[in-house]
């Protein structure tokens, strides 16, 4: 049977189950977060919809039937579809990825800072964060004007213009877990470690805050980003499939 979940501490227990797996959902459990969240559960199995980005992510957390359950009852008829490769098989039957993309999560483990000059960056500068973003492709799919209120933004700017950027996705002292991302260095700015320089600011932001959780995602086949978050510190934890995903009209 599949239901409705709203009490957090029953959520929190099925999450922590696999807490690297579940970093971003745990940090959806703060008050801020958590009336964005539709939590759906079939026995352990759980499904999260967040509605505060508007690619509109999907979560899944869970094995064997109960989540083939969910994915068939969850109301969503599309959404940006994250699941572990051993859910690809069940999730088809419900859910076409008009592009899958491959993933990887990594996790801090032992922090060696990349030193460099940055900026903090806050609201008032979205706008041109937002102007960064849309410079090139990739960048900000995962980025909302909220996330700067957290404070963990950081940037570098050359000749007055900002040049690389990163920041945390999610950030939760509660449930002691962060995510960084929101990574990206100006086409013309690469190559000069620029990402090492503002991801490792931000981990230093995070590690003030004394949450022991850090992680964060990247493509399978970005080797030279895997090496250099590698440089300062992260290593792969697991993989799994994330992408814009339709409803399929017919299910099996």
């Amino acid at each position: 049977m599949v239901e409705r979940l709203t009490d957090k501490s029953e959520i929190r227990r099925r999450l922590n189950a696999d807490r690297e797996w579940s970093l971003y959902a745990l940090a959806d459990l703060d008050d801020e977060l958590f009336p964005h969240c539709d939590w759906w559960a079939s026995q352990d199995a759980l499904a999260l919809v967040f509605r505060a980005l508007a690619i509109r992510p999907i979560f899944l957390i869970g094995d064997g039937p109960p989540v083939r359950d969910l994915l068939a009852a969850l109301p969503e008829t599309g959404g940006y579809l994250n699941i572990r490769p051993h859910h690809a098989e069940t999730a088809a039957a419900f859910y076409t990825y008009r592009e899958r993309r491959e993933v990887r999560r990594m996790i801090l483990d032992d922090f060696r800072p990349r030193p460099g000059d940055t900026v903090p960056l806050g609201p008032r500068d979205c706008a041109e964060i937002e102007r960064l973003y849309a410079s090139g492709d990739g960048g900000g799919i995962a980025f909302a004007p909220f996330q700067l209120e957290t404070g963990m933004f950081r940037g570098i700017r050359r000749d007055g213009e900002l040049a690389a950027v990163a920041g945390v996705q999610v950030a939760s002292r509660r449930e002691g877990v962060a995510a960084i991302g929101n990574i990206f260095t100006r086409a013309d700015c690469r190559g000069q470690g620029f990402a090492q320089i503002v991801t490792s600011a931000v981990v230093e932001a995070v590690k003030i805050t004394g949450i022991p959780t850090i992680g964060l995602n990247v493509g399978y086949r970005n080797a030279a980003a895997i090496r250099a978050y590698e440089n300062i510190g992260f290593r792969i934890r697991l993989g799994y499939y994330e992408g814009v995903v339709g409803r399929v009209s017919e299910q099996i």
